[in-house]
């Protein structure tokens, strides 16, 4: 029984004091941070707001003058009045992208047709950098325009429906500081 004892002890003590050379300890070196030192890498962060539904990765990713500009037959659907003139705009701001995204994300249709989705995929087709375009206009010195083909869906689970957009978006970046923002979306969908 005392040699028993023994070799379970010196088992115990072995175990105890080795580690296994093919299974390291794993350091966690991730940062919540959300950085977009390149196009791509700002992009991809697009992607995972929507996909996470996280209004403050979405809020990183856009420039304080951020404009989101309509296609000319969707003015008179969803365009509002930005300049107070009494007419539809084709485009809106920082502020009102912010607030109708975050509604998508939480509160769903402003009409209260479609609750928030369970479930968002963006997919975004990034060409090659070779098919960039430099922003020509004069300001913009240092853009670049990456038009992206892109798929939308919103997916509800209770229904079992999905709602989708598809379409070319036109995303102007601007450098700042250290990475890059998201100054135009142009969007050219058909829902």
């Amino acid at each position: 029984m005392r040699t028993i004892s023994i070799i379970l002890l010196f088992l115990v003590l072995l175990l105890s004091s080795c580690t296994n050379p093919f299974c390291p300890v794993l350091y966690d070196r991730s940062n919540a941070e959300i950085q977009n030192r390149t196009p791509e890498e700002l992009l991809q962060n697009l992607e995972r707001a929507y996909m996470e539904k996280n209004i403050n990765i979405y809020k990183s990713l856009l420039d304080a003058n951020f404009r989101f500009e309509l296609l000319a037959s969707e003015v008179s659907l969803i365009g509002i009045d930005m300049n107070n003139d009494g007419m539809r705009d084709y485009w809106w701001g920082y502020d009102q992208e912010v607030e109708y995204t975050d509604r998508m994300f939480n509160k769903g249709s402003s009409d209260g047709t479609y609750p928030p989705p369970d479930d968002i995929k963006l997919r975004l087709q990034v060409p090659p950098s070779e098919r960039w375009q430099k922003d020509p206009e004069i300001g913009h010195e240092g853009w670049i325009i990456i038009p992206c083909n892109f798929d939308l869906i919103l997916c509800y689970n209770d229904s079992n429906s999905s709602i989708t957009a598809n379409g070319i978006a036109r995303f102007y970046l601007k450098p700042v500081e250290n990475g890059w923002k998201i100054a135009i979306w142009r969007d050219e969908s058909n829902i």
